[in-house]
């Protein structure tokens, strides 16, 4: 057998005990939790130009290893001060249950606003980005994506939701859940929120044969970030996986601690901004908290 398919195999059974380092973890909960700490920022910063932690398909849970990208539930992703989150929902019988590929995930998109709702109203101090896309196929509809998803927004309560062309300043947007809309809106109403991906420059190679390759691009990106327009927004995907020489899993224990060290090593010498929006599968705390205090470097 390969020798690559022996290590994905090994971090297959490794993954189903739970670990927890710096850089990975694979637990129910966080060591470390940061709830406010947008709190500490002034308001007068463009959230475009804020260096902010996120997971890349936050509500991926189920469905096996080349599904599962995270262990920390949505509020415990909150708690340990994730701020950006890659939601999927998929258009099914018109509701909007959330997908990752063709697994269902347990849970409707109207939960995961709920859950929102309740952490932004602990935690006024906050917002919260959340990339909202069609996932796979549709299924037995009646009506639009947008009117299933403008149907839900309307239940929760559309004064939680900061609708704008463009990021807003991080005082516009306290307590507000900030949607970056990757679904059409076909002219059946405004859009919901700043277009994804819009003027974002964003890098998410997926597709990953060479983690190595990867992490060259992870790290040229978050260069350019760190050197890049205060007012446009910067996303770089850590993540990853292949069909048979990586799962989300694997990857991330070989990305994220790169990302780490690259966070603990660079000098603030000759930057002009931050690194901007840096997503992960399976993010450690200290991982999380570092990208956090990058607002400050």
């Amino acid at each position: 057998m390969d020798h690559k398919v022996k290590l994905v195999l090994y971090f297959m059974v490794v993954g189903a005990f739970g670990e927890q380092t710096p850089a990975f973890d694979r637990t129910d909960a966080p060591s470390v939790t940061m709830p406010d700490w947008m709190s500490y920022l002034p308001d007068s910063l463009p959230l475009s130009s804020l260096a902010i932690p996120g997971t890349h398909d936050t509500m991926a849970f189920f469905g096996g290893p080349l599904a599962e990208c995270q262990s920390w539930g949505l509020l415990n992703q909150f708690s340990a001060g994730v701020r950006f989150l890659d939601i999927r929902p998929r258009h099914y019988q018109n509701s909007l249950p959330i997908f990752h590929g063709v697994s269902y995930q347990r849970v409707y998109f109207d939960q995961v606003l709920r859950d929102t709702v309740t952490f932004l109203t602990e935690h006024p101090s906050e917002t919260v980005l959340m990339r909202v896309k069609e996932e796979y196929e549709p299924y037995e509809n009646t009506r639009s994506y947008y009117q299933s998803v403008a149907e839900v927004v309307s239940q929760i309560g559309e004064q939680w939701f900061l609708r704008s062309s463009s990021l807003p300043t991080l005082g516009e947007a306290r307590g507000k859940i900030i949607v970056l809309q990757e679904f059409s809106s076909k002219g059946e109403g405004p859009d919901f929120g700043p277009p994804y991906p819009g003027r974002m420059s964003i890098s998410d190679q997926y597709q990953v044969s060479d983690d190595a390759v990867k992490w060259a691009e992870v790290e040229r990106h978050l260069k350019v970030a760190q050197n890049g327009d205060p007012e446009r927004a910067y996303l770089t995907y850590c993540s990853g996986t292949h069909w048979l020489l990586y799962t989300p899993e694997s990857l991330a224990r070989k990305i994220n601690p790169r990302v780490l060290g690259f966070l603990n090593t660079k000098s603030s010498v000759g930057r002009t901004r931050s690194m901007g929006i840096v997503i992960t599968d399976f993010p450690g705390s200290e991982l999380v908290r570092q990208i956090v205090l990058d607002n400050w470097k």
